[in-house]
């Protein structure tokens, strides 16, 4: 009964945006067609998250030890990002020409604590991936 409903309703969405995409094709781009899409795939992707975290928070609501290590999981993150923060630079960004890209303040300090972030995060996999490389050579 689910799979046919999903299918069903799978349909319906296809249906709509091929609708609409054979409108974009036969007004040539027109504006308002090309906007009615995009819109129609906004609508797609909003639904979609939102049903995403209404059922991931439902299903760690019901798992109490999943919802521990989550919240550790996320504690850690933050206090990655805010290390980052603290050591990020809110100096202005400028390109090749010396010609000002970000204004410094916070905006530039997020960006920076941003990729710091990231590159951090990169690291701990890298070495994390080595270790249990290691590790793995270790037993066998």
């Amino acid at each position: 009964m689910k799979a046919n409903f999903l299918k069903f309703i799978t349909l319906i969405i296809s249906v709509i945006g091929v609708i609409l995409l054979v409108r974009v094709i036969q007004t040539d781009g027109d504006e308002s067609a090309v906007s009615m899409i995009i819109n129609y795939t906004m609508l797609i992707l909003l639904v979609t998250v939102a049903i995403t975290l209404i059922f991931s928070i439902l299903n760690l609501l019901k798992n109490p030890a999943t919802l521990k290590k989550t919240l550790i999981s996320l504690a850690v993150f933050g206090i990655i990002f805010a290390i980052n923060y603290m050591m990020a630079g809110d100096g202005a960004a400028y390109n090749g020409k010396h010609e000002v890209m970000l204004e410094a303040g916070t905006t530039s300090k997020l960006v920076d604590a941003g990729i710091k972030f990231s590159m951090t995060l990169g690291v701990i996999a890298f070495l994390l991936v080595v270790f249990d490389s290691v590790k793995s050579l270790v037993k066998s």
